[in-house]
């Protein structure tokens, strides 16, 4: 009788954890969907446009956040994230948001494979973004498909 009681309690408590890990459901959620990417190879000095649909939830959102998966790249072992801040983009309705580069055009966030001196290898990532608005509301991450950066 007691191991029943002990299993009917461990159930009771996990039911109740899974139910509190559940994504906040109440009210609209901000929206982030990817439209297009200009291309999945680029040489260096090309210009890398990503195009994305934005659903705003309650106030104007204010930052992009921006990660480099490098999937074999020796000198970058980790991914890396940069935040962006953008102008005030009103919350009402869908809009577009864009985000470009150029490849190899300055700062190491918009190289490829570069070891900063000598080293340069082509090699292969994908971009990951998400949106924060200003209440602190964040969209879902959303993924690029593979993008290679020639060394050239």
């Amino acid at each position: 009788m007691k191991a029943k009681l002990l299993s009917i309690t461990a159930l009771c408590i996990g039911l109740m954890i899974v139910g509190s890990c559940k994504k906040d459901t109440a009210g609209p959620k901000i929206g982030l969907k990817l439209k297009s990417v200009n291309g999945t190879t680029f040489a260096r000095n090309q210009e890398v446009i990503f195009k994305f649909e934005f659903t705003p939830k309650t106030a104007a959102a204010d930052t992009m956040y921006v990660v480099r998966d490098f999937y074999t790249c020796a000198f970058y072992p980790n991914p890396d994230t940069l935040a962006f801040a953008f102008p005030e983009f009103p919350n009402e309705g869908k809009g577009d948001l864009e985000y470009s580069f150029v490849y190899s055009a300055g700062g190491f966030f918009f190289d490829g494979c570069y070891n900063g001196a000598t080293a340069r290898t082509t090699d292969s990532l994908h971009y990951s973004f998400w949106v924060k608005d200003a209440d602190g509301n964040v969209s879902d991450t959303v993924r690029s498909p593979k993008i290679i950066l020639l060394k050239q």
